[in-house]
């Protein structure tokens, strides 16, 4: 995937440093957190976090990510543990979409949004930091971790738009948020047959072109959501995803 080729030139001053940072802002709003580093390629996840705060307590699989793509989430979902993702910077219109999506995520400048058992903590409009690849700090805003409550630190609101795409080893990759790529999966759901048909009858159904149709399916097979294939559990993730951002304007 194109973030674990990123991680990989970038190893010990990004995924580490984001991993901290994670769980320094977690600290912040008073959580206890303990850090696991994964190293071995038969994990997933970046890292594992165990997190408690009085006597809530819950382990979420971290992943890393350069930037938030939708299909990437999805493959993060496939779990036995909550997932649970960062960046550098996660903007206020994708931590909306995470928030609606029900996956927890902090940023390295603590924009984040995480429940478990009676814990809520909600955070954002901090600023994407002066260097978002490299940066695990920033200034600090108000925040803790309240039983049944929630923390909100409003350090300024961003204006600028997530973009439809993050610019990776000098190409672009697109997402599953664009109306056209959510028609297709929508099209799948609906009709299981479409899975083994052809793709112009795919496009035809879903009401896109036949380039866009190739597009969407080519994301979620690299998701590992293989058309022909979908288990019941990737159906019931992809409805959840499509039912959370049905009412965002993507």
């Amino acid at each position: 995937m194109v973030h674990e080729q990123w991680l990989r030139v970038n190893a010990v001053t990004v995924e580490d440093e984001l991993v901290e940072a994670v769980a320094a802002r977690l600290r912040e709003y008073g959580v206890e957190c303990s850090v696991r580093h994964e190293r071995s390629p038969l994990v997933r996840a970046d890292a594992t976090l165990a997190l408690r705060w009085s006597r809530s307590h819950q382990r979420f699989a971290l992943h890393v990510m350069p930037a938030i793509r939708l299909t990437e989430v999805l493959a993060a979902r496939d779990e036995s543990s909550p997932a649970m993702v960062t960046a550098p910077w996660i903007s206020p219109r994708i931590g909306e979409q995470l928030r609606q999506a029900g996956v927890s995520y902090v940023d390295s400048v603590g924009n984040a949004s995480v429940r478990f058992g009676t814990v809520l903590i909600e955070v954002s409009g901090r600023p994407r930091p002066a260097r978002a690849a490299r940066s695990g700090g920033a200034a600090r805003g108000g925040g803790s971790a309240r039983g049944g409550g929630s923390a909100r630190a409003r350090a300024g609101r961003s204006e600028a738009a997530a973009s439809r795409g993050a610019a990776v080893g000098g190409r672009r990759t697109s997402t599953l948020l664009t109306p056209a790529n959510r028609r297709v999966v929508s099209a799948l759901l609906d009709d299981p047959a479409l899975g083994t048909a052809s793709l112009r009858r795919l496009a035809a159904e879903a009401g896109v072109s036949l380039g866009q149709a190739h597009k969407a399916t080519t994301l979620l097979a690299e998701a590992g959501f293989h058309r022909d294939r979908l288990s019941d559990a990737q159906r019931a993730a992809l409805a959840d995803v499509l039912a959370a951002v049905g009412g965002l304007d993507v």
